[in-house]
C-alpha cells in the first residue's frame, strides 16, 4: 500500500510537470547552443561600508590624526614629514634614489616609499615621528618601482613599471609573497579595494584587474582610444566608480597642430561591469574647465560629488563637479603638482608639487590656496631644475602655446610614449627615447639636427612656443648657431644631457639572461659585421644610410633596446627579431634561422653591458 501511495504522487507530480513545460521542449532535442552558457567566475564588489579603497600617490596622510603629511621628495631622494596646521616640521628622512610613491600603513606604523632609481622599497618606522627611522630596505625583483599602495594584510603591492610586473612584499619579512606578470605594458598606478587591486598602464591608456585571491589578472579594459599618459586613478567607493585622469595623444591625425596633439581627459569607469559609464562617459578638462595639460592623479570627494584632478603640464587643480560634468573651481599651484591627498572629512586638499618640493594646502570651502610649504630642498644644479622645469611645462609661452603639450607630454622621464605619429612629417616617425643623448648626435630619425640645442625648432613648430632664443631670426633652421644664445635654452639642454634610465641596479635586465644565448648573438653580432655602423658603447656612426625601408635615416644607438619598442624610424617592426626579417640590409632570413635571429635579438637586449 505504501508503495501505491508513493507512485500515485510521483505521477501526480510527473503530471504537473508536463503541464508547465511545452510539448516542442519535450521532443525536440538538445543541442549545445540551446544550453545556457557557463557563467564565469563572479567577483563581487567589495562593500563599501566595510572596504576602504586606497591609491598610490606621492603624497599621504596619517589617518590617526587626519595632519601629519608625508611627502616624496623625488628630486631629494627623501620623505619629509609635516603638520602644516600646527606650523610644525617633524623631519625629513633619506630614502632611495628618486623616490616616486608613498604609502602610509593603515595602523599608522610605517610607511612604505617606492624608489624609481634604486628599484628599492623603504619602509619606514613612524612610531616617533620626532625620529623617524629607515626599518630596512628591501630590493625588488625588478625595475622602476614607481607606485605603492597597502591595505590591511601587511602586504605592500608595488608597480615595477619596466619589468611589466607588479609584486606583493610581506612589510614585515621583507619577502616577496606575490609576482603578477602584466599582459600590458608600463604598470604604473596603483589602486586597492578590497581583494582587488586595479592597475594603469601608462602608455597604452589600459586598466588591469588583478584578483588577490588568485594573484592573476582577470581582466584588462581598454579605457578610451589612444589614451596615454595613465599615471593614477581614484574610486568612489559609494558608487563603485573609478576615475581614470589620461591624455588622448591624436597620433592619426595627417597633419597635427599643437593644440590636436594632447586633449585631457578623465575617464568614468564602472567597476561592476568594468566599462565606461555610458551616463558620466569622459570629461574633456578643456571643456569642462580650460585648457590644461597632462592630468596626473585625481582624489574624489564622493559626499559632495567633487572630483579634483591635479594637471601636471599647467601647475593646476581642476575641481569638477561630478552632477553637471563641469568646473567648480580652478586653482593654479607650484611646478609639476603629481600627487593629491584629501582630509577625512575633505575640508583640506595636499597638492604635492614635484619638481619645486612644496605641498600646496587648500581650503576646499573657498577653494583657494592657503599655503605653500617648502618640504625640502633641492637637490640638483639650477641649470638641470630649470632645464626639467621647462621639460614638463605646457605654461610657458616660450615653451608652448594654449597650455596643453609640453616635451614631457611624448617623452615623460626621457623615454618614448610608445607610439608612430603620423603627423609631424611626411612619412609616419616613431618616438625615440631621450636617453644618453650627448653620444649621439645629429638627433631626429633624419638627422636634421647637427646639435641638442636644435630644439629650439621643435619648441617653436610642433609645441608652437615663442622660442626661448630670442635673438634668432623668426624662421631659424638647424644651420643657425643656438648654444649661448638662451641661457634657458643651455638649461633645457643641460638636463636632457644627464637623462639615464633606471636600469643600473635592474635584476631583471636582459643582461641577466641566458649567457650562452648571449654569446651566442654576440658571435652573430660581429659575423654579420653589425658593428660596421653600429660602433662603439653607444652603437652608432652617427651617420644616415637607407637599409631599404623607405628612405635615408640616422643609425639609431643600440643602447636600452629593451624598453623602446617598436623599432624602425615608423616603427613598423614590433619586436627586435621582426626586424631582421624584413628591409635589405638587415634581413637575415635565408642567411640566419629564426632561431639565430632570436639569439642576436637576446645579445642586443643586454646592451650597453656596462655603465
Amino acid at each position: 500500500m505504501r508503495f501505491r501511495w508513493m507512485m500515485g504522487i510521483v505521477a501526480a507530480f510527473l503530471l504537473v510537470l508536463l503541464a508547465l513545460v511545452p510539448l516542442a521542449s519535450l521532443t525536440a532535442p538538445v543541442t549545445a547552443q540551446q544550453q545556457p552558457p557557463t557563467p564565469l567566475p563572479l567577483y563581487a564588489i567589495p562593500n563599501a561600508n566595510f572596504e576602504v579603497a586606497y591609491v598610490s600617490s606621492s603624497i599621504d596622510l596619517l589617518s590617526s590624526d587626519n595632519r601629519t603629511v608625508l611627502v616624496a621628495n623625488m628630486l631629494s631622494d627623501s620623505v619629509t614629514i609635516f603638520a602644516p596646521a600646527e606650523d610644525r616640521l617633524y623631519g625629513e628622512v633619506p630614502v632611495g634614489d628618486d623616490p616616486r610613491s608613498l604609502a602610509v600603513t593603515p595602523d599608522n606604523r610605517f610607511a612604505l616609499v617606492a624608489n624609481r632609481m634604486s628599484n628599492s622599497l623603504t619602509v619606514l618606522n613612524l612610531q616617533n615621528l620626532r625620529e623617524v627611522t629607515v626599518e630596512r630596505t628591501i630590493p625588488l625583483p625588478g625595475t622602476a618601482p614607481v607606485a605603492v599602495v597597502t591595505g590591511d594584510d601587511g602586504i605592500a603591492y608595488v608597480a615595477l613599471q619596466l619589468s611589466n610586473r607588479v609584486v606583493g612584499v610581506d612589510i614585515a619579512t621583507g619577502a616577496i609573497v606575490m609576482t603578477v606578470e602584466m599582459d600590458a605594458a608600463m604598470p604604473t598606478g596603483l589602486a586597492l579595494w578590497g581583494e582587488f587591486l586595479y592597475v594603469t598602464h601608462f602608455n597604452d591608456g589600459t586598466l588591469s584587474l588583478i584578483y588577490l585571491p588568485q594573484a592573476r589578472v582577470i581582466n584588462t579594459v581598454v579605457t578610451s582610444r589612444d589614451a596615454g599618459l595613465f599615471a593614477g586613478l581614484t574610486i568612489d567607493i559609494s558608487r563603485a566608480t573609478a576615475y581614470l585622469p589620461q591624455s588622448r595623444l591624436n597620433t592619426g591625425l595627417p597633419s597635427v597642430t599643437y593644440d590636436q596633439i594632447a586633449v585631457p581627459l578623465v575617464n568614468t569607469l564602472n567597476l561592476r561591469d568594468l566599462a565606461i559609464d555610458p551616463l558620466a562617459g569622459q570629461i574633456n578638462l578643456s571643456v569642462a574647465d580650460r585648457p590644461v595639460s597632462m592630468p596626473f592623479a585625481a582624489a574624489i570627494d564622493r559626499f559632495s560629488q567633487r572630483l579634483y584632478v591635479a594637471n601636471a603640464g599647467s601647475n593646476d587643480v581642476s575641481i569638477i563637479d561630478l552632477t553637471t560634468g563641469l568646473a567648480r573651481g580652478h586653482i593654479p599651484v607650484g611646478a609639476n603638482p603629481r600627487g593629491l591627498v584629501l582630509n577625512a572629512d575633505s575640508t583640506r586638499l595636499y597638492v604635492h608639487n614635484a619638481l619645486e618640493n612644496t605641498v600646496s594646502v587648500i581650503d576646499t570651502s573657498a577653494l583657494e590656496v592657503l599655503e605653500v610649504v617648502p618640504v625640502s630642498q633641492l637637490n640638483l644644479s639650477a641649470d638641470q631644475l630649470i632645464g626639467q622645469t621647462l621639460f614638463y611645462s605646457a605654461i610657458d609661452p616660450l615653451m608652448s602655446s594654449g597650455r596643453l603639450v609640453s616635451c614631457a607630454t611624448c617623452h615623460f622621464d626621457g623615454l618614448d610614449d610608445g607610439r608612430i605619429w603620423a603627423g609631424f612629417s611626411e612619412i609616419p616617425r616613431s618616438t625615440p627615447m631621450l636617453l644618453g643623448l650627448p653620444e649621439t648626435p645629429p638627433y631626429l630619425w633624419s638627422g636634421a639636427w647637427n646639435e641638442l640645442v636644435d630644439l629650439e625648432l621643435k619648441i617653436r613648430a610642433w609645441q608652437a612656443g615663442h622660442g626661448l632664443a630670442p635673438d634668432l631670426p623668426v624662421n631659424p633652421t638647424a644651420d643657425d648657431i643656438f648654444f649661448g644664445l638662451s641661457p634657458d635654452l643651455d638649461a633645457l639642454t643641460a638636463y636632457l644631457n644627464s637623462l639615464r634610465p633606471p636600469v643600473r641596479y635592474a635584476p631583471d635586465s636582459p643582461a641577466n639572461g641566458d649567457a650562452s644565448r648571449v654569446a651566442q648573438g654576440r658571435e652573430i653580432f660581429e659575423a654579420e659585421s653589425c658593428a660596421s655602423c653600429h660602433v662603439g658603447s653607444a652603437g652608432t656612426d652617427l651617420s644616415a644610410y637607407d637599409v631599404g625601408t623607405g628612405g635615408v635615416f640616422d643609425t639609431p644607438t643600440l643602447r636600452w633596446l629593451w624598453l623602446s619598442a617598436p623599432y624602425l624610424h615608423d616603427g613598423r617592426a614590433a619586436t627586435l627579431e621582426s626586424v631582421f626579417q624584413q628591409g635589405s640590409t638587415h634581413n637575415l632570413l635565408g642567411r640566419r634561422s629564426l632561431d639565430e635571429i632570436s639569439a642576436l635579438a637576446a645579445y642586443l637586449r643586454t646592451l650597453p653591458q656596462s655603465e
